[in-house]
């Protein structure tokens, strides 16, 4: 199997390490067991469980708009996602470049899709909604993302929530999928502390070295290479991180988190309203550009000045 990375480690490789994601699409029809397998592996994979045409018409919504501020190269078809790096990123209002990301029409049909809606109100035993913001993600040659739960970063309204991850288009192993650590949720004691913080309040920063924390856990990372179609859910409770972004055409990973609770449930205010503001005004969803352990969010969140423009942090 070819050398994979995640956040610049090598991982190990070998089959008591790393393996593969189980496809959980046959239990669709058997509530019970669909959260049983949940509950107990902490993730449920399901391999084409959504249209390939709405996601195609999804991404190329997304990459469109990348191309257009020339972070995607228009000298290859829009589909293949060759990185072109612009410095158009410093001129441009990144703040309404965000916000036209995560409320493109055809990429909202995602996130709100019938049977994603459906397959959550199986999971959590009620009427589902989505939470208001929507994290579309292009990595770059070289990206990744750090290993951490969800739990810290989401949870002030409702615990009872679940995350579905779905890659807008193919991404093999190579070219960067999220990874998952295998029965992450039956070593609570782990985690315990962790699960308790509040990130903004609490200051986390990644979990730690992939390598390391698989190590410590004693079980393996699991991916695929990834269809477009399929869908990977899991809880609050859940270690997971993505393989760094290899891509040997220098192809961009497209993929987007949304995150789904009962509808009755108290709102987390930081995701939800009209004109959710999550980490501050001052910081808009824009992962990649550089890695710093996510210290103040800056692997994932940017800040710009008062025109939306872009400023790196140190």
């Amino acid at each position: 199997m070819t050398q994979l990375y995640s956040n610049g480690i090598e991982l190990d490789m070998d089959d008591t390490a790393f393996g593969e994601l189980e496809d959980s699409s046959g239990l669709l029809d058997d509530t019970k067991e669909i959260q049983h397998r949940l509950t107990d592996d902490g993730y449920l994979f399901l391999r084409g469980f959504l249209d390939l045409s709405e996601i195609m018409a999804a991404r190329e919504e997304i990459l469109l708009k990348y191309q257009i501020i020339g972070e995607v190269d228009a000298e290859h078809p829009l589909n293949d996602a060759v990185y072109s790096a612009s410095n158009a990123l410093f001129d441009i209002d990144l703040r309404a470049f965000a916000h036209s990301l995560r409320n493109g029409v055809a990429y909202k049909r995602i996130v709100l899709n019938d049977r994603v809606l459906q397959l959550h109100k199986q999971l959590l035993g009620g009427e589902a909604r989505a939470f208001d913001f929507r994290w579309p993600r292009l990595a770059r040659p070289g990206e990744g993302c750090g290993v951490h739960c969800d739990g810290p970063y989401l949870t002030r309204g409702t615990k009872h929530i679940y995350s579905s991850w779905i890659p807008l288009g193919d991404i093999s192993k190579i070219e960067g999928g999220l990874m998952i650590l295998e029965n992450g949720p039956k070593h609570p004691d782990l985690l315990k502390k962790y699960l308790s913080m509040d990130a903004d309040r609490n200051h986390l920063e990644w979990l730690g070295d992939p390598r390391a924390v698989q190590k410590k856990f004693g079980t393996r990372w699991l991916t695929t290479d990834y269809k477009a179609g399929d869908v990977l859910c899991f809880g609050m409770g859940t270690v997971h991180a993505a393989l760094d972004n290899h891509s040997p055409t220098r192809k961009c990973r497209l993929s987007s988190d949304s995150r789904y609770q009962l509808a009755s449930g108290a709102l987390d205010e930081r995701w939800n309203g009209p004109n959710p503001e999550a980490h501050g005004a001052d910081k808009v969803f824009f992962p990649g550009l550089g890695s710093w352990n996510n210290r103040d969010f800056q692997d994932e969140w940017k800040t710009v000045d008062k025109r939306g423009r872009l400023v790196l942090g140190n």
